[in-house]
């Protein structure tokens, strides 16, 4: 610690003024804005410039004459498109033209259409869309190529029409002067970002921290610490709902050097999820080292063969290895939702914000690159980013780079300075927004139901697991009661198969087993079990959704019946039903009819206190959840 103290406090001497007179306090941590207009603004390859361009096309003299001429020609070049608004005109092309040799052919009409045809995410758009269509009639282990694509040409153009060479060999039809559009042009823009560049000086100053294992920016850094002293109990107590960052001093604690080009010299035929597709291995490494798009393909793979390796080469941290979420993976159970996943991207590839699934929370470890972090509590909405009341539906920004080039990275950056006590180690300090940096061997929590959106500002290889630790198993069981809608990664046959097992044994003819929750899941499973024939995750299918899974009552009958973490259910069943009474309050204004009473005082105490009493014993016979408002109901009217 004290060497730590020591290089810190050169550091700060180092970046302070040297003017003994100064008032001014010393500048020790940099600027986190970005300037978004010095990203270096490439020429488009057809000419294509932004519609403010126009502006300064024309002289002062001739300019009339040369608007004219250029409406002129663009109707020459249009026909009866030229009536189309712009957005109207891109969105027949995107969702009119459904092969490569129509939009091919509408191309070769004019060098106007063959700008608006030139757009790469067109004929990615294709691709997915045909690939996804085979995907669902296509065998397991069959090899997917739509229209007959075996190798990538640097391109989703090329690659589609299957053209051969260079860019050097393209026509690449000048526009001359003739198309302004920022539809066209900002896509190109974003995908020639270089967020090492932009970043640096931020990317230099958490290199320095990760180097001290300190956090040297109290007002919105994310605190680092050594992974060999941190503590379950130092977690649980103060650290369960706020980020940070765990680095390890022990030689090869994790899988370091894993590359995109090592794990393709391993696995070059091992397919590999990439968001809509699943690429061998090989073709995926010629698209990551060479491709035109804005938002690039982002690996995130948890069933590959080579992810079965490569779980065996790293032990989670130990503080994280308590997880409730286990419970649907033991003894007859086997319907756990994904939860353990290899990600790699590009630079420029990453995710928008968004909470993880089934208030998880997660761990990431970066094994190369560099990982640029935004994370926000869950009542902060993320700037740019707009939900419904339920947080159902989230819209935002079509893509990362996007959403830096138009300032709310920035934003966040404010909203991150209005912090106070954030260095805080009370559960509830004041956090609207933390920024960080993850480096190689760095593994980051990410507590559950936080906001995150994640950059990669180069390119990038790294290990993710979701789990629950139990101080917020409360908050889960809430989520799966209360927001069934939101749930995701259940499967339908798997539900059913493991409820079936562990009905078979926990589900007996003895009265006193018979609470309510065993009497739904019966219920359940007599309705369902021969009607069910398939195996979508429930998150996905809408009629899934609307069929009501009983996910909570089978979760609390797992911990219930499960020698290890029985103990904590009675005040986790405590603290759900405090955690409903504070939404409805939330929702209708007010106590009203959940008014603390003697009669609340009296139903709530004793059910805890028989809950807890029957839980201590070895006859786990305790009624489901002691007094319930069954608000559910309520929230669907």
């Amino acid at each position: 610690m004290t060497v730590v103290r020591e290089e810190q406090q050169r550091f700060q001497n180092a970046t302070r003024p040297h003017n003994n007179n100064t008032t001014k306090k010393p500048k020790t941590i940099p600027s986190y804005r970005v300037n978004v207009f010095s990203t270096t603004s490439f020429p488009h390859p057809l000419g294509i410039k932004p519609s403010g361009n126009l502006l300064f096309s024309t002289g002062a003299t001739d300019g009339v004459d040369q608007l004219k001429n250029r409406q002129e020609l663009l109707k020459k070049n249009l026909g009866k498109l030229y009536n189309f608004p712009e957005e109207l005109l891109i969105y027949f092309i995107s969702n009119y033209i459904n092969d490569p040799k129509t939009l091919l052919s509408l191309s070769h009409t004019s060098r106007i259409l063959y700008a608006y045809t030139y757009d790469d995410e067109l004929w990615r758009r294709l691709y997915v869309s045909e690939y996804i269509k085979l995907e669902a009639t296509a065998p397991e282990k069959e090899s997917i190529n739509p229209y007959g694509i075996t190798e990538w040409k640097g391109s989703w153009r090329k690659t589609l029409l299957k053209a051969p060479g260079g860019e050097e060999d393209e026509a690449l039809i000048q526009c001359n002067g003739l198309v302004f559009s920022d539809l066209l042009y900002r896509p190109f823009q974003c995908s020639q970002v270089d967020f090492a560049k932009i970043f640096g000086k931020i990317i230099k100053f958490e290199m320095k921290q990760s180097e001290l294992m300190t956090n040297l920016n109290p007002d919105f850094g994310i605190s680092r610490f050594d992974e060999e002293t941190f503590t379950s109990s130092l977690f649980f107590s103060k650290y369960i709902n706020k980020p940070f960052i765990l680095k390890s001093k022990t030689p090869g604690r994790w899988p370091l050097n894993t590359t995109i080009d090592s794990l393709s010299a391993k696995y070059p035929n091992v397919r590999f999820r990439q968001e809509a597709v699943n690429w061998d291995l090989s073709f995926y490494s010629k698209y990551f080292h060479n491709n035109k798009d804005e938002s690039p393909l982002y690996l995130f793979d948890c069933n590959s063969v080579a992810m079965d390796t490569i779980r065996k080469t790293y032990t989670p941290p130990k503080i994280f290895q308590s997880d409730f979420l286990k419970l649907f993976n033991q003894q007859s159970h086997n319907c756990r939702p994904d939860h353990r996943w290899l990600i790699v991207g590009p630079a420029g590839s990453g995710s928008t914000f968004h909470k993880d699934p089934n208030n998880t929370a997660a761990w990431n470890t970066v094994l190369t690159g560099q990982k640029l972090w935004v994370m926000l509590p869950p009542h902060i909405k993320p700037p740019g980013v707009s939900t419904d009341i339920d947080e159902n539906e989230v819209t935002s920004p079509i893509g990362i780079c996007e959403w830096v080039l138009a300032g709310y990275y920035n934003d966040s950056v404010t909203l991150a300075m209005s912090n106070t006590n954030p260095g805080g180690t009370s559960n509830n300090p004041t956090i609207n927004c933390l920024i960080g940096v993850t480096f190689p061997g760095e593994c980051i929590y990410v507590p559950a139901g936080w906001w995150h959106t994640v950059i990669n500002l180069t390119d990038s290889v790294a290990l993710t697991e979701n789990f629950l630790p139990e101080p917020i198993v409360p908050q889960t069981l809430n989520f799966f009661k209360n927001k069934q809608k939101q749930i995701s990664g259940f499967h339908a046959k798997d539900f059913i198969k493991s409820l079936q097992g562990f009905l078979d044994v926990h589900g007996c003819d003895s009265e006193a087993k018979d609470t309510q929750n065993i009497i739904k899941l019966k219920n359940f499973l007599k309705e369902n079990k021969d009607r069910l024939d398939t195996n979508e995750d429930c998150g996905v299918v809408s009629e899934l959704q609307e069929l009501g899974i009983p996910l909570y009552e089978f979760f609390v009958e797992l911990i219930r019946n499960d020698p290890t973490y029985c103990k904590f259910l009675p005040q986790a069943l405590k603290e759900l039903n405090n955690i409903e009474i504070q939404e409805y309050n939330l929702k209708h204004g007010g106590v009203r009819n959940c008014r603390e009473s003697k009669l609340w005082s009296e139903l709530t105490s004793n059910g805890t206190d028989r809950s807890a009493k029957e839980n201590s014993t070895d006859d786990k016979r305790a009624f489901s959840s002691g007094f319930s408002f069954n608000f559910k109901e309520e929230y669907e009217d």
